[in-house]
């Protein structure tokens, strides 16, 4: 079944941590990033042919278009071009920082199994498989609104007699016949399917680390406020209750340290680029734009916020939990413990206090409130031309 990674949880079909990447690797494997057991030959053949055509060609084909045929441009054909040029410079980057650090990806899923292993408790069990399937709904969303972009500007440009992306192509002239316009736009739209689809991956990923980086903290606090509290257990039962917390936070840190690397190439990046294209979007809605074009930009906008609004706003949800677990584990049960378990619970404070972060680029730190610092370039960009009548000049030439 498509969304059986979706299902409700049941006590005896529960979805673990490293199934909450099942949507995710189906779109790894369709890109070409996830190789088969079987069939290794032909996978590579079609994988090559993907990157090929997303990763090398997108660019080229926009570049070329570019500057043949700029003096035919409206400007908001113009500013369409544009923004799909710097997403596509910056795609390539993106895909090779992922695919640079793929090992990464399977030492996480591997940290996940064993960070499993921990939760004993059916409590603890449906925590995990909620997480997995959020984690799940979060691609499938992540999809249907790119996707959504994709078909939008298809459409508009279909209704306008115009190619969707105006893509160099070197086999079809658009303008020659009907049916070639519509073999070009054909192929267009389906080479940006492609592209946006690898787009999507390098985008999703930093979210689905996080959501289960915050899962897994959420269930450490919850082991840690248990923690002394069976009478029945002896000090050397709750010492190896609170040695196990400790285990299982170094656990944690070490995936947030597995991740670290290419989250912050891939967010670093984004932020370069999303408050020039949301410049760019901003303008041609607000001065271009008809209403079908505009339709297809506020969906292309809706696509670059949630390539890193939600990811910074988790980034602020787990400062706050690895703050919550401090406090935790400051207030659980241990003021009749002996020496020796006042002592690991020092140790245990001391390293949790060294909150969990990300930085992008190792500039920027990953939070909400960067990402609407970068966000308000794209008003400033607004601003600008307005102030200038950049856009009644570009109308009138």
């Amino acid at each position: 079944m498509l969304f059986q990674y979706l299902r409700k949880p049941t006590p005896t079909d529960l979805l673990t941590s490293p199934e909450s990447f099942k949507y995710f690797e189906y779109g790894m494997f369709c890109m070409g990033w996830h190789t088969p057991a079987k069939y290794k030959a032909l996978y590579y053949t079609f994988a090559t042919f993907i990157f090929g055509w997303c990763v090398v060609y997108l660019p080229i084909g926009i570049s070329i278009s570019f500057v043949k045929d700029l003096r035919t441009f409206t400007p908001s054909e113009l500013l369409t071009v544009l923004q799909l040029f710097f997403n596509a410079v910056g795609l390539p980057f993106k895909v090779l920082f992922f695919n640079l650090n793929i090992s990464g990806f399977y030492k996480a899923k591997e940290i996940l199994s064993r960070m499993d292993k921990r939760c004993h408790t059916l409590e603890e069990r449906i925590e995990v498989h909620r997480w997995a399937v959020r984690c799940n709904m979060a691609y499938l969303i992540y999809q249907m609104i790119y996707t959504l972009y994709t078909i939008s500007t298809f459409l508009s440009a279909a209704l306008s007699g115009k190619l969707p992306w105006r893509i160099f192509n070197p086999f079809v002239d658009w303008r020659e016949s009907r049916s070639n316009f519509w073999r070009a736009a054909v192929n267009e739209t389906a080479l940006m399917l492609c592209s946006v689809t690898q787009t999507l991956i390098s985008d999703i990923y930093p979210l689905l680390y996080g959501l289960l980086l915050r899962a897994h903290i959420k269930l450490l606090q919850m082991r840690v406020e248990k923690l002394c509290t069976d009478p029945e257990k002896s000090d050397e039962e709750n010492q190896e209750d609170l040695i196990n917390c400790i285990k299982d936070h170094k656990l944690i840190k070490e995936f947030a340290e597995i991740i670290r690397p290419t989250i912050a190439r891939t967010i670093f990046v984004q932020f370069l680029l999303i408050g020039l294209c949301l410049g760019l979007s901003m303008i041609n809605l607000l001065f271009f734009a008809d209403i079908w074009t505009g339709l297809a930009t506020v969906a292309y906008i809706n696509g670059l916020m949630v390539q890193t609004f939600p990811f910074c706003f988790v980034c602020d949800f787990i400062k706050s939990d690895c703050e919550h677990l401090e406090v935790a584990i400051f207030h659980s049960n241990w003021i009749n413990t002996s020496r020796r378990y006042k002592t690991s619970l020092i140790f245990f404070l001391k390293n949790s206090q060294k909150t969990i972060s990300f930085t992008a680029g190792s500039i920027f730190p990953i939070s909400t409130g960067t990402n609407i610092q970068v966000a308000k370039l794209a008003f400033s960009v607004v601003t600008f031309v307005n102030q200038l009548n950049i856009a009644d000049r570009l109308t009138k030439n």
